[in-house]
């Protein structure tokens, strides 16, 4: 009994295991996304700044 129960606890740890593994890798990209996004709203608006400043 002992070692089936030591056996289902090590099972459910490395599946655990992977799933946070997982869960942190599309937390990781979903971030890198939303960063890149950021920059490339950041980089217009400042050649939109550079374009109106131009202007004047």
């Amino acid at each position: 009994m002992k070692r089936g129960m030591i056996k289902g606890l090590m099972t459910g740890m490395l599946i655990g295991g992977a799933a946070a593994t997982m869960y942190g890798v599309m937390n990781w990209q979903t971030e890198r996304h939303w960063n890149q996004q950021i920059r490339r709203s950041g980089r217009w608006l400042s050649r939109k700044t550079d374009e109106i400043a131009r202007m004047l």
